[in-house]
C-alpha cells in the first residue's frame, strides 16, 4: 500500500534528486529558460548561465542561484518596508502553511527568501497545473521545489487527484518531514476578498481518517497572512473580474499568468507585511457534523487572517472614496488622498475603477466584522 501511494505522488511531487540533475541539464540547452533569466539578469552571459546552472546539485541550490536575488530586489525597488512576524517562533519544524493568496509568485517566494537568510530549509509550494504553460516552466517549478495542484479532468479524475494532493500533502508533513506552503483556495483573491474555500477542508480531510479534529491537529497548520498596501497587477485582477460580469466568462491570453508572475515581482507594493500562527485546533468546536465543521476549520482559518492582516492607507482612503464619507479621514491626508487618486487614474473604464476600490475595502470590511 506505501509503495502504492508513493507511485501516485509522481506525477504531482518536486523532483527527485535524479530528476533534479536531468532537469538541470536539459536546462542548459533551453533558449527560452537562458532569455528569461537574462530578462532578470541582465548582465550575465549565457555562458555564465549554464555554468552557474552546471554548479547546482539540488533544488536549493537553484534557488540561491538564481530566484533569492530575484525576490531581494523586488523588496528593495518595489516595498517601501518589508516585515515578517511569527515565523521564528513556530513550534514545529513542519508544518503546512495555508495562507491567502494575493499574488502568484511573491505570496510564497517572500517566505522562501526568509526561510533562506535564517538558515531554515525551503518548503515546499503548491502550483496549479494551469500555470505549467510548456516544459521549461515546468522544469523551473519543479526546481523551485513545486508540487503540481492537478484542476483538469472529468469529475472522477479531478476526485482522484484530490484524494492524491490529500494524502501528499499529509504524507509530506507526517513521513517526509517538510513543510508545504498553499493557498487557501484555488487562484487569487482577486476581489480583496481573503476566504477559506470550504472545499479546501474537505480536501485535507480525504486523508486522515475519520478523526476530524486529529486529522487537521496532525498536519501542523500554520496561518499565514499577507499584506500589500498597494496590490499586486490591482487593475489586471479587476479588469477580469469586470469582464466576467459582463460577458460571463474570460479568456486569459496565452501566458498571461506568466505576464501576471513578473508584473507582481515589479508592481510597486508599498509597505507589505507577511504574519505566521498557528492554528490552535482547541480553538474550534467540533461537532463530529462534518458539514459543520469543515466551515468552523474554514472560518478560523479566516479569523486568524482577518486579525493579522495588517490595514494602510489605501485602504481606509478606498473606503471613503467608495462611500463618499470621511469616516477614516484620521488614517491619511489630502497628499495622500492626491496620490492614490492619481494611481486610480489606471483604471481602464468605471467599472474596473470601482472593482479596484472595493478590492482594497474587502480587508477593512472583514477586519471590522471579524472584530
Amino acid at each position: 500500500m506505501e509503495a502504492q501511494i508513493k507511485e501516485d505522488f509522481k506525477s504531482i511531487q518536486p523532483y527527485t534528486n535524479e530528476q533534479v540533475l536531468e532537469a538541470l541539464k536539459w536546462l542548459e540547452t533551453s533558449d527560452e529558460f537562458i532569455k528569461g533569466i537574462q530578462f532578470f539578469y541582465p548582465k550575465w552571459t549565457e555562458k555564465e548561465i549554464v555554468s552557474k546552472l552546471q554548479d547546482c546539485k539540488s533544488c536549493s541550490d537553484f534557488q540561491v542561484t538564481f530566484i533569492v536575488d530575484v525576490i531581494n530586489r523586488s523588496i528593495y525597488d518595489t516595498m517601501e518596508s518589508f516585515e515578517i512576524e511569527g515565523l521564528e517562533e513556530l513550534q514545529n519544524p513542519n508544518n503546512l502553511i495555508i495562507s491567502n493568496h494575493r499574488d502568484i509568485f511573491l505570496d510564497s517566494a517572500l517566505l522562501q527568501n526568509r526561510l533562506w537568510e535564517i538558515g531554515r530549509p525551503f518548503t515546499e509550494i503548491s502550483l496549479g497545473d494551469n500555470l505549467i504553460v510548456n516544459e521549461t516552466m515546468k522544469a523551473v517549478a519543479k526546481l523551485n521545489s513545486m508540487f503540481t495542484v492537478l484542476r483538469s479532468g472529468n469529475k472522477s479524475e479531478m476526485l482522484t487527484n484530490v484524494r492524491n494532493l490529500s494524502n501528499y500533502l499529509r504524507y509530506s508533513i507526517t513521513e517526509k518531514k517538510v513543510s508545504s506552503w498553499i493557498a487557501q483556495k484555488n487562484g487569487r483573491a482577486k476581489d480583496g476578498n481573503d476566504i477559506t474555500a470550504p472545499g479546501f477542508i474537505k480536501m485535507l480531510l480525504l486523508s486522515g481518517g475519520k478523526g476530524i479534529k486529529e486529522a487537521i491537529r496532525e498536519l501542523n497548520i500554520v496561518v499565514s497572512t499577507i499584506s500589500y498596501e498597494y496590490e499586486p497587477c490591482a487593475f489586471e485582477k479587476a479588469n477580469e473580474l469586470s469582464i466576467i460580469a459582463k460577458e460571463g466568462t474570460y479568456e486569459k491570453r496565452q501566458f498571461e499568468n506568466i505576464y501576471s508572475l513578473v508584473n507582481g515581482i515589479k508592481d510597486f507594493k508599498g509597505k507589505v507585511k507577511l504574519v505566521f500562527e498557528e492554528l490552535n485546533v482547541d480553538n474550534i468546536i467540533f461537532t463530529n457534523n462534518r458539514k459543520k465543521d469543515v466551515l468552523s476549520i474554514a472560518k478560523e482559518i479566516d479569523r486568524i487572517v482577518y486579525k493579522n492582516y495588517q490595514l494602510r492607507k489605501t485602504n481606509y482612503i478606498a473606503h471613503d472614496l467608495l462611500y463618499n464619507e470621511t469616516k477614516y479621514r484620521h488614517h491619511y491626508d489630502d497628499y495622500e488622498v492626491k496620490e492614490f487618486k492619481e494611481y486610480l487614474s489606471k483604471a481602464s473604464n468605471e467599472d474596473v475603477y470601482h472593482r479596484v476600490l472595493k478590492m482594497y475595502v474587502a480587508p477593512l470590511h472583514n477586519k471590522v466584522q471579524s472584530e
